[in-house]
């Protein structure tokens, strides 16, 4: 039996992987029979692996990786290896998972003989078993799986706070499942929006942020072009103006303990200050070098047209996009 599992979304291949192994495992104990080799490495005991006999009448499970990556001098070994083994592709005593985290030829492929490369290999695999592409998720089809696989593991997490976690990390399927189940556990089960901003680290160049660090830095042409790219990529607003809502809470909350700043002198270092608010240190240090570009009232008043805006998008009184950039250039010319 050949399967290919192919594709830039490695958990859901590993996650494929990691069930077909527990499967197996689970019917097969001896564990003598189940092998793996990494194209990149070597694979000179492939073909011995497939011919010789099971033991204990176990079937054999191969992972086989890098089978659309390798080079072609290599891939020419391993095509005649699994060619010549008769039968393979219908063998029930056989299960080869062949897998690679590449994806599908397209016409931004880099060159035409890779793209030719790729298209030869795949209609190998699909003449002889099973071929599955795993793509990236767009963030409501993350959102969504993210929801269904919480669901299934006893994990409790509001969309509107999966959809704000998922604006800070960006759509990388691993990391962001990676912190859900950190999350989890630290919240035994239940996840909030404090915890987030407390333990979640969000990526400084994720390109929602982009926009609040330019906002903080009160650097217009950046600001524009950042909010410009959000709209060229068909963010949505409503995420966008999560990411600057929660940075301009966060100034407002620091600006009035700050000593360094505004005045109360309440703390003296970020650690302090984290504790206080429950903010991940890192978060508070970032955030407290922009506090000299605004004074208090300058903060109440943003965070006040923010809430304003953000009750007129969610009431579809005004278009997100609209009231976002309408924003950006008053803030600028304040």
């Amino acid at each position: 039996m050949f399967i290919l599992y192919y594709g830039e979304n490695s958990f859901l291949i590993q996650e494929k992987l990691a069930k077909i192994k527990e499967a197996y495992r689970n019917k097969f104990k001896s564990g003598l029979n189940f092998f793996k080799f990494d194209l990149e490495e070597n694979c000179g005991d492939l073909k011995p692996s497939l011919e010789s006999r099971s033991m204990f009448g176990e079937k054999k499970l191969i992972f086989l990786r890098g089978v659309l990556s390798v080079p072609e001098s290599q891939w020419t070994e391993v095509g005649e290896i699994l060619g010549a083994v008769g039968g393979l592709d219908k063998s029930e005593d056989v299960i080869l998972v062949a897998y690679d985290f590449t994806t599908a030829p397209t016409s931004s492929t880099p060159s035409a003989g890779l793209r030719g490369t790729l298209k030869k290999r795949l209609e190998f695999f699909n003449a002889k078993g099973k071929v599955s592409e795993f793509r990236n998720y767009d963030k409501p089809m993350l959102i969504d799986w993210c929801l269904k696989k919480a669901a299934g593991e006893n994990i409790k997490i509001a969309r509107g706070d999966l959809a704000y976690l998922i604006n800070g990390l960006g759509c990388d399927t691993h990391r962001v499942w990676n912190e859900i189940a950190k999350l989890a556990r630290y919240g035994q089960g239940a996840i909030a929006k404090a915890d987030i901003d407390r333990l979640v680290v969000f990526d400084v160049v994720s390109s929602n942020f982009k926009v609040t660090d330019a906002l903080m830095a009160k650097n217009a042409p950046l600001a524009l072009k950042s909010l410009e790219d959000q709209w060229a990529k068909n963010e949505e607003p409503i995420l966008v103006l999560g990411a600057i809502v929660w940075q301009f809470r966060i100034l407002l909350k620091l600006a009035g303990g700050f000593s360094t700043a505004l005045g109360a002198g309440k703390f003296t270092s970020a650690g302090e200050a984290a504790k206080k608010f429950k903010l991940n240190p890192w978060v508070v240090k970032k955030s407290s070098s922009a506090l000299r570009n605004f004074s208090l009232s300058e903060l109440k008043n943003i965070y006040h047209d923010l809430a304003d805006i953000d009750l007129a998008v969610k009431t579809g009184e005004r278009d997100g996009r609209e009231a976002l950039t309408d924003f950006v250039y008053n803030f600028l010319k304040a």
